[in-house]
């Protein structure tokens, strides 16, 4: 029994259909795959995912290629760029570039819909697979990763300044216990370099820098509320600015901030780099705009991408689909890596439920995981990154120029219009 498939345009310079065939005995499945991923995820998938895709595909060779995340894009751009060729079987491919491929090349990506990945369309949050379909509708990722966010906060600073973390249900309640904490501390209450806070405040309204059809949307009513909250933050003098990704972590490490509103994968850099401050650390869910309003957002995660070009879409697509449903996998992606898994069934197991040492003996991945269904889907454009780049520029120079929280959206939508040539929504 196969199950047999037509695929329209392998590699964006063909055109002509392509007979793919999947056998349904595991066995029979044959030959040799390359996959190209980066840091944790490669890690993921050559020690956590491959020992047990070989129990069940024992005639699929894959060698999995630890590169660099610029280097993949580098690479994976190149290929396309002269119809495919030296390009990988399988590649990681983060959410928020993956419509870059799609918007520059014409049909980077094996349609998953086609290979039958639609069936598992439902098994994921739907802020997660939204942002890998195609302009038809159409799976051209198969979901790996999320990153929902939260409010990761200092349990022993809290209590000794008499903030109870369980009453903070607004931006505005948060705001006030800050103000506690940093006359309490002398210190910071958050730190940040980077635009994160904004875009995280932006999908937490169901709002992004674009709309749904691909234009500008960075001064909206939504955005200039959000920009109104961090005016705030800053004015109560909440914000330390942390410079890069080290000094956040330094920050964190030193006791300079007492919160962090990020994603669940900070964990794992804590459990490495601070470990000192083990028990001392928990979770609450993300301030609402209004009390009773979503608490909920997500920053980072990827996914895995066909190339058209591959010459084994068969054994590409069945380690690719154990790899993203397979359960066991998923927990172990969490447990060893911090790799926060997209798969729902996932959040069921005993693992994600337990009560983590580190995270003040709670059930820390848990109160991530219950936030996942509340977070909104938004449109991760083709021009995201240039408008992120954009955006973290004029963040800064609220940051260190005092420039209004509100003057940025209209100047950064200004200079992106510019830079992208995309239009304005009305």
């Amino acid at each position: 029994m196969m199950l047999v498939v037509l695929l329209g345009g392998c590699g964006h310079s063909k055109t002509n259909a392509e007979q793919v065939t999947i056998p349904k005995d595991p066995k029979k499945i044959k030959g040799d795959i390359t996959v190209w991923a980066w840091a944790l995820e490669a890690n993921y998938l050559e020690k956590d995912v491959l020992p047990q895709f070989n129990k069940k595909y024992p005639n699929v060779n894959v060698r999995v290629e630890h590169i660099g995340v610029d280097q993949v894009y580098q690479k994976l751009s190149a290929g396309l760029s002269i119809g495919g060729k030296g390009l990988p079987d399988l590649v990681q491919v983060e959410n928020n570039r993956i419509h870059s491929f799609t918007n520059k090349f014409k049909d980077p990506f094996t349609n998953l819909n086609q290979l039958g990945y639609d069936k598992h369309e439902k098994e994921f949050s739907a802020s997660k697979i939204d942002g890998l379909k195609d302009k038809d509708g159409n799976i051209i990722a198969a979901p790996r990763d999320l990153g929902p966010v939260g409010v990761i906060y200092r349990t022993d600073i809290f209590k000794e300044a008499g903030v109870d973390p369980s009453k903070i249900e607004t931006w505005d309640d948060y705001i006030e216990a800050g103000k506690k904490v940093v006359a309490h501390t002398g210190k910071g209450f958050l730190g940040t370099y980077n635009d994160t806070l904004l875009r995280v405040l932006l999908q937490e309204q169901g709002k992004y820098y674009f709309t749904k059809d691909g234009k500008l949307d960075i001064s909206s009513p939504e955005a200039r509320k959000a920009a109104g909250v961090i005016q705030k933050m800053k004015d109560a003098g909440l914000i330390t600015y942390t410079n890069n990704w080290d000094g956040q972590v330094a920050a964190m490490k030193n006791s300079v901030v007492a919160t962090n509103p990020g994603a669940v994968w900070w964990s794992g850099t804590m459990l490495e780099q601070i470990p000192e401050l083990s028990g001392k650390w928990d979770m609450f869910r993300l301030p609402a705009f209004e009390k009773g309003g979503v608490r909920a957002s997500n920053d980072g995660g990827s996914a895995l991408a066909i190339p058209s070009a591959s010459k084994n879409k068969a054994a590409a697509y069945v380690f690719a689909e154990f790899a993203t449903t397979d359960i066991d996998s998923q927990i172990k992606g969490l447990t060893n890596r911090g790799l926060f898994p997209s798969l729902l069934a996932a959040y069921k197991k005993p693992e994600l439920t337990a009560n983590q040492k580190y995270f003040n003996n709670q059930p820390f991945f848990k109160k991530f995981a219950d936030t996942v269904p509340d977070i909104l889907p938004v449109n991760n454009a083709p021009k995201e990154l240039d408008v992120r780049s954009i955006m973290t520029s004029e963040f800064q120079a609220f940051l260190l120029e005092n420039k209004p929280a509100e003057k940025i959206l209209i100047d950064g939508e200004k200079q992106s219009q510019r830079q992208t040539g995309l239009e304005v929504s009305k």
